[in-house]
């Protein structure tokens, strides 16, 4: 079979170029392609479009059907999208059922290929019938530079490894936006489960397909770290156990009760500057943040500590595990000197209670998670808390610039309900 390599286009060169600190793989289509093979099962990507002007630098949708109907056969592979912002160039279930039937046809790889000598590949009424797109596709999307759910992240995996398993030629095509930390905390997170790695290991293996070698360090978001080692704490867990540490997980209620800032710095204790802290969560689409409380520590609620800090006394009774502190500086004196100082200092981080809870435990047995015995605990004077340095928070849009300094340490504190 005679290979025909695309000619030389502008579009590809500015795709070779984004794609630059990629660990691309070569195929013999002649495509630019974003795409790395994380295991031989496992494909890590940038997010594919539909039209220009994004498709002169991201992956074509057509062109990555081509190549996976080529090397895996349509019916073998399933696309995991995590990304949850839009934009024009976003592809639709349309457009992948369409490309899909394109590639049917033949009209992309024989444009590509026209010496290759095709397999004949029939659309079943089976596959594109009523839940066709589920068979080729999974959306389960989440905020940029976040973790997701832990309950959310371990069903992604499980359906990735239920997928993988059906045959050797099923693959996963896992994707975000540039294939780098919401795919890399999955991708991560599925190694150490179904392939036992160390998270260490599965980091390094993560590191070292997608990227060009000292280029990344791959998944580096303070909290999409933190949420790997709660899923390294869960798997210490025996299998037939871990369902069951699932439902105490998503049945988990809490009370928080006050938040402690160490040696708070000079600015958020001068009039008219004041410390804002946000309690948040996801939206339901996971698209959007909401706002469970909003505390300021100029408030009737404050009060001096004599440990030269200060604390902010709740409750705020929370009915998940997965939440979200954010820290700012706000200005009393005026909106226009309200929008400078927000941007001053701006981190954040994200938390599961649940898993907290259980680091605190005093019993850190295999059969000691339930709610029950938790709250046993409480009873006879366990304290959970979350206490993290202010260097270990996450800064602006996935890096470590958090602006103004405004505190030392942080530490919450919160009840079993």
């Amino acid at each position: 079979m005679t290979f025909r390599h695309t000619k030389i286009k502008p579009r590809n060169i500015f795709r070779l170029l984004y794609a630059a600190p990629m660990n691309v793989h070569k195929n013999e289509l002649g495509l630019a392609l974003d795409i790395s093979y994380i295991t031989p099962n496992i494909i890590v990507c940038s997010y594919p479009v539909t039209n220009f002007p994004r498709l002169m630098y991201r992956n074509s949708l057509e062109e990555l059907v081509a190549f996976l109907n080529f090397h895996h056969g349509i019916g073998n592979w399933k696309i995991y999208n995590f990304k949850v912002e839009k934009c024009s160039s976003d592809y639709t279930d349309d457009d992948l059922i369409y490309s899909i039937q394109l590639s049917q046809y033949g009209s992309t790889e024989r444009r590509l290929l026209p010496n290759a000598n095709y397999a004949t590949h029939n659309l079943t009424a089976e596959m594109f019938g009523e839940n066709c797109i589920d068979q080729v596709l999974l959306r389960k999307g989440w905020l940029d530079h976040c973790p997701p759910p832990f309950l959310l992240l371990q069903e992604i995996i499980d359906d990735i490894y239920q997928h993988t398993s059906q045959s050797e030629s099923s693959v996963a095509v896992l994707h975000c936006k540039m294939g780098k930390g919401r795919s890399g905390t999955v991708c991560i997170a599925y190694l150490m489960k179904y392939l036992e790695s160390p998270l260490s290991d599965a980091r390094d293996v993560f590191m070292d397909k997608r990227f060009r070698p000292g280029l990344s360090k791959g998944v580096t978001i303070v909290s999409q770290l933190r949420l790997l080692r709660y899923h390294e704490l869960f798997l210490f867990y025996d299998p037939p156990l871990r369902a069951s540490l699932l439902d105490q997980c998503a049945r988990a209620r809490f009370q928080l009760t006050s938040v402690y800032l160490s040696k708070p710095s000079s600015v958020i204790l001068t009039h008219p500057y004041f410390a804002s802290i946000k309690i948040q969560t996801f939206n339901r689409e996971r698209d959007g943040l909401i706002d469970l409380a909003v505390l300021e520590t100029d408030g009737e609620l404050l009060y001096k500590s004599k440990e030269k800090g200060l604390t902010i006394c709740l409750p705020l009774n929370v009915d998940l595990s997965d939440i979200r502190l954010e820290f700012g500086v706000i200005s009393k004196s005026s909106n226009v000197m309200n929008s400078f100082t927000s941007l001053a200092s701006y981190s954040h981080c994200w938390l599961n209670l649940y898993f907290e809870t259980l680091r605190c435990s005093r019993d850190f047995s295999q059969t000691h998670f339930t709610l029950s015995e938790l709250r046993e605990e409480q009873r006879t004077g366990q304290e959970f808390l979350f206490v993290i340095k202010w260097s270990e928070l996450d800064g602006v849009k996935g890096t470590t610039n958090r602006g103004l300094k405004l505190f030392d340490s942080i530490t919450l504190k919160w009840k079993l309900l």
